[in-house]
């Protein structure tokens, strides 16, 4: 390893011990020591966390509609719950409510899709209802929102998995730390065309 890229190579470790311990890293510092390409990728990366953020602030009004009407249904449900586990007659009329809370929900996602089937990219699962698959009454089978905090959200809450500016900048050191430590033979445009020329005067 030639002796700057040791020092660049020192440099970019000591940034990202300073960003994992929670340290403020400067975008100049970032630039300066990750070179063009690494910091364009740190940009790139940050770009795109920006538009996912962006997305999950747009919500649209169906799906909110959504899961308000899932809201009260679970609550019902819940509470039905809680009155069988303490032996309650108002137990069945509760879940009777909670049932028919849930195909209320349930009636109108099943309408909202059908309008506008690109609203499937708000939630947790591939909705099918059909009989075969219509999903169960129950706060568990029913489709969530991506951005539910509920432990039966199936994408496991995807407002959650979206980087940080920290995480962006630790990902985009790591990666030039990898690159410094792993170089790939690069192959310049000059120097295909001087083998192509060299393979053409061979070949007369």
């Amino acid at each position: 390893m030639h002796k700057s890229d040791e020092a660049r190579l020192a440099k970019l470790q000591d940034l990202l011990g300073r960003l994992r311990r929670g340290e403020i890293v400067q975008n100049r510092q970032l630039q300066t020591w990750l070179g063009e390409e690494g910091y364009k990728e740190y940009e790139d990366s940050w770009s795109n966390t920006v538009d996912q953020r962006n997305l999950l602030s747009r919500k649209s009004s169906a799906i909110i509609e959504y899961e308000e009407l899932l809201k009260k249904a679970i609550l019902l449900y819940n509470r039905g719950e809680a009155a069988s586990q303490r032996g309650m007659r108002s137990a069945r009329q509760l879940h009777a409510k909670a049932q028919t809370a849930f195909e209320r929900a349930l009636l109108y996602l099943e309408e909202q899709l059908s309008i506008d089937p690109s609203l499937q990219i708000w939630l947790d699962r591939q909705c099918d209802f059909t009989a075969s698959n219509y999903p169960s009454l129950d706060p568990i089978s029913v489709p969530r929102a991506i951005t539910s905090r509920s432990l039966d959200n199936q994408s496991g809450s995807i407002s959650k998995k979206i980087d940080s500016k920290r995480q962006c900048k630790i990902r985009a050191v790591e990666s030039e730390i990898e690159r410094i430590q792993n170089p790939t033979l690069q192959v310049s445009d000059s120097d295909i065309a001087e083998k192509l020329r060299k393979l053409k005067a061979g070949w007369k």
